[in-house]
């Protein structure tokens, strides 16, 4: 029996809104929505092209993407024909989303919609995939809004967790979720209220500052709110985009809040699974009962990698501990390339499991089905 993943179904945990492009892409403009990069790619007026190379500042992701929709296309994989065949499907851009998520068999999205900002309505992305969704209620966007309503950092507080603890009575948000890897780090120290208390001022005057006893500050209090009513805290972790804060990235940095008795119930999800530290991502779920973690953006956007990076997270991480993603953000193809990718590196590690006689063909398959969406289901049951 070889294991085959293809007509699984998939809940994606992390994934992002968008809405259709008013006028056809161009190949730069479409290979620039498909980077991670902050600053688009900039081509040197004196650049020397080469026949048949790749798009400038483009990687392996990009490739594999383009060759596989050249194929759904049945088109020459050329950026051009790719893309002149993808405008003309997206003309209809619900129905070409649609298409996308009924043939990849995705069936349900963990959305964060505190990207892109202004936020987009959670309806409108709903009758867009038509797929389930569930919200995670991003935290900065509001400690942004309040430090902008010229309060006291008393009332700055209390209107927080107010919102905080709002946002959790509603059935469609599952948990919340912390970019605070991209502003401060994720080395969280203890709650100090006089020292966030101190750092307010500075933050009212530049919400991008440091500011990290105020930022740790704020995420304890995201952590009890999510504690109190047994939903979820999401944290990215590992890398992103250009401004997160590398050398603080490791999900190993949250040890010390992790371990802290006053979360010892608390449900945290390590957004990304800290690529590219993902064995630390798959100790930590390893020993903390409720850690878990997802392949997100490690997949798609490593390419070729994701199988690599699979093998190496289930080097120490439970089985049920470990959840599937793509971080989509900008077109609906990421979504779809993202459970193709996923499925085809992973068939890859379990047969070659099987072949290495660690475990039999019906176990690698009821893996595969886990990571897929049976533990997204369990982590997530008392939500659904």
């Amino acid at each position: 029996m070889k294991i085959t993943l293809k007509d699984c179904q998939s809940i994606d945990v992390h994934a992002h809104p968008y809405s259709a492009n008013n006028q056809p892409y161009t190949p730069d403009e479409y290979v620039k929505k498909l980077s991670l990069a902050v600053i688009p790619n900039q081509i040197p007026q004196n650049y020397l092209w080469t026949k048949n190379q790749p798009y400038p500042g483009s990687n392996m992701w990009v490739q594999i993407l383009l060759k596989r929709l050249a194929n759904y296309f049945s088109c020459k994989p050329t950026l051009e024909e790719v893309v002149e065949h993808r405008n003309a499907k997206a003309s209809d851009f619900k129905g070409f989303t649609r298409e996308l998520f009924q043939e990849a068999n995705i069936t349900g999205i963990v959305a964060d919609f505190g990207y892109p900002q202004p936020p987009l309505l959670k309806e409108d992305y709903a009758d867009l995939s038509g797929v389930r969704l569930w919200e995670v209620f991003r935290i900065e966007p509001v400690m942004v809004r309040l430090s902008e309503e010229n309060l006291s950092f008393g009332e700055f507080k209390e209107k927080y967790r107010a919102e905080l603890s709002d946002a959790l009575k509603k059935d469609c948000i599952v948990g919340l979720k912390s970019i605070i890897a991209y502003r401060s780090g994720l080395e969280i120290s203890p709650m100090n209220e006089s020292q966030a208390s101190q750092e307010y001022e500075e933050f009212k005057k530049n919400t991008r500052a440091g500011v990290k006893s105020l930022r740790d500050y704020c995420l304890h209090i995201a952590m009890e709110e999510c504690t109190y009513v047994e939903k979820v805290m999401h944290i990215h972790t590992g890398i992103g985009d250009g401004e997160v804060i590398l050398p603080k990235a490791s999900p190993s940095f949250l040890l010390d809040l992790l371990r802290d008795k006053k979360y010892q119930d608390t449900k945290v999800h390590l957004v990304h699974g800290g690529y590219p530290w993902v064995e630390e991502a798959a100790f930590i779920v390893s020993i903390l009962p409720n850690v878990y973690m997802d392949i997100s953006l490690q997949n798609p956007f490593v390419g070729h990698g994701v199988e690599r990076t699979l093998s190496q997270v289930f080097e120490l991480a439970p089985f049920d501990k470990v959840m599937y993603g793509s971080d989509a953000f900008t077109v609906p193809e990421m979504n779809w390339i993202g459970v193709h990718l996923f499925k085809e590196c992973f068939e890859k590690v379990l047969n070659g499991w099987v072949k290495a006689n660690y475990m039999n063909a019906e176990t690698a398959q009821a893996i595969g089905e886990m990571v897929l969406y049976r533990n997204f289901e369990n982590v997530y049951r008392k939500h659904l």
